[in-house]
């Protein structure tokens, strides 16, 4: 389990700087990454329907808050949601505001995912963050637009290699039946 110092000290060697020793040191490669880190850890996190971060909650609908004339329920999304992957029931009109679901259907919960702690990443997410760091810190950091440019390349390599195996770790769904077009054959 990799921490944050650890990728960023990571992605630091990956663009041939010195590796930090704590986040608060002054020189320029720990004030960067002070700044971009959470931002690209959340882009990151965002971008696929990971595993790891997806979670299931339920929801509870907000009483107080006036609806508006388009929709007659409001309910409180997770306060670390990132991403809103499914309704269940599924709904198919809503909108979702700031961390508010705005709908007419009677939701009960939903999946999506979260912005997990470092503590929970698995080693192929780590290593993907490590190149996401290294393509985002290679202009300020080493000024190097080559630089920038190879670890965006091992960063599309990466980033192939997590998702296959994030999906390894999940069951496939298995082919539906549909008797219209069995019937066809």
């Amino acid at each position: 389990m990799a921490t944050k110092i650890d990728m960023i000290s990571n992605a630091l060697i990956l663009l041939g700087d010195l590796p930090l020793n704590d986040l608060d040191e002054e020189r320029d490669a720990a004030v960067y990454s002070r700044n971009l880190y959470d931002g690209i850890a959340k882009a990151e996190l965002s971008k696929h329907y990971w595993g790891f971060a997806r979670r299931k909650q339920v929801l509870s609908e907000l009483v107080d808050a006036p609806a508006d004339k388009e929709y007659q329920r409001i309910y409180q999304l997770p306060s670390d949601m990132l991403v809103l992957i499914k309704t269940y029931p599924n709904a198919y009109d809503y909108q979702v505001y700031g961390k508010q679901i705005f709908t007419n259907a009677r939701i009960t919960s939903v999946d999506y995912i979260a912005n997990v702690s470092e503590s929970q990443w698995p080693p192929y997410f780590e290593k993907l963050m490590e190149f996401a760091l290294a393509k985002d810190l290679a202009i300020p950091v080493r000024d190097a637009a080559t630089r920038k440019q190879e670890m965006q390349n091992e960063y599309v390599i990466q980033s192939r290699m997590a998702r296959y195996m994030d999906s390894q770790q999940h069951p496939q769904k298995q082919p539906q039946n549909h008797p219209f077009i069995d019937v066809r054959f």
